[in-house]
C-alpha cells in the first residue's frame, strides 16, 4: 500500500487511474461516437450569477477546515468552471475539476484500509 501523501510513490496511483479513466473514455467513444455538444445551453447572465454564488458558497465551505471536504472542493471547482463565460476559464476550470477528481481517487486508492472508510474518511 502506497503512503498517502507520498507524491512520487503515488504516481503509479495517478498513472493507474489516468489508464482507467482513457478505459471508460474508449468505451464512451465506441458507445455514442464523436460527442460535441454546446458548451453551455442558453444560460443568462442570471443564471452564470447563480453558477458563480454556488462556488462562492463552496469556497466559503472550503476555508473552514471542520467542513472541507471532498464534495465541496469538487463542487467549487465545477461550479465555477460553468460560471465561466469564455472557453478559455471553462477549459480551465475543467482540468481544475479533472485534477481535484483525480485526487480524490488517488485519496481512496492509497487509504490505509481496503477501500477506504464508507463515509469517506
Amino acid at each position: 500500500m502506497v503512503k498517502p501523501g507520498d507524491w512520487l510513490a503515488n504516481a503509479r496511483v495517478r498513472a493507474s487511474i489516468v489508464r482507467e479513466v482513457l478505459a471508460v473514455r474508449e468505451r464512451q467513444h465506441r458507445e455514442h461516437g464523436q460527442q460535441q455538444y454546446p458548451d453551455h445551453a442558453t444560460y443568462s447572465r442570471e443564471e452564470f450569477q447563480y453558477l458563480q454564488l454556488l462556488a462562492q458558497a463552496e469556497r466559503q465551505i472550503n476555508a473552514d477546515p471542520e467542513l472541507k471536504s471532498w464534495p465541496s472542493i469538487l463542487l467549487e471547482q465545477v461550479y465555477g468552471a460553468l460560471a465561466a463565460d469564455e472557453l478559455a476559464s471553462l477549459r480551465a476550470g475543467l482540468i481544475q475539476s479533472a485534477a481535484v477528481i483525480t485526487a480524490w481517487v488517488e485519496d481512496i486508492d492509497t487509504r490505509t484500509t481496503v477501500g477506504g472508510g464508507g463515509d469517506g474518511s
